[in-house]
């Protein structure tokens, strides 16, 4: 059914499927054409793989070239989060909180996303002391190479073509993974803006 390397690599290495899903909170799943039973509708083939403790999905988007892979959140939002499987599991093992990049993005501005990295950078750090020895450990296991800029990689593979609508099972379409908040909106972070 998938026939990339890195998702092999991952789905027959419990210690790497583990450290994603405690570090990274991504969790693989029995692979999935149905996406029905995930609620969501989508005009391509696609094939659910994983999931995160909030719900949401990713499927690799096999019928269209490189083969995306987009995310379904729980909230009603989807979106391409890479361009291939490979491209977005370097940019979720860079930026652990992705999500929160696109949370503060001000409605998709590079910008605020960058304004907030730091905040994110930090709070990980807090929460997850050693992440980077897991993130290393991640990038040498499955053979990956390093992105310098993944807010920028990420925010490309969101606004990038084809863009994937995806589509409610009553029909309604999923909104954008872009939200309206930016780092002013959070109260830890705004006497520390410059």
């Amino acid at each position: 059914m998938i026939s990339n390397n890195i998702y092999k690599k991952i789905v027959s290495n419990a210690e790497i499927q583990n450290i994603l899903l405690e570090y990274f909170d991504f969790e693989m799943i029995k692979a999935s054409r149905n996406t029905k039973d995930y609620f969501f509708i989508i005009d391509y083939q696609a094939t659910v793989l994983a999931q995160d403790a909030s719900g949401g999905i990713f499927a690799l988007i096999e019928d269209i070239k490189d083969s995306p892979i987009i995310y379904v959140s729980s909230e009603g939002q989807a979106g391409k989060v890479g361009e291939r499987f490979e491209d977005f599991i370097i940019v979720m093992v860079t930026c652990p909180f992705w999500r929160d990049l696109l949370k503060f993005s001000g409605n998709g501005q590079v910008s605020e996303m960058r304004r907030a990295l730091p905040f994110l950078k930090d709070e990980i750090l807090e929460d997850f002391p050693n992440i980077e020895e897991y993130k290393n450990m991640i990038i040498s296991e499955l053979s990956l190479w390093t992105i310098s800029d993944p807010v920028q990689s990420l925010y490309n593979s969101i606004v990038s073509e084809p863009q994937i609508p995806v589509f409610s099972i009553e029909g309604g379409k999923f909104d954008s993974l872009f939200n309206s908040y930016v780092v002013t909106d959070n109260p830890h972070w705004r006497n520390k803006v410059q």
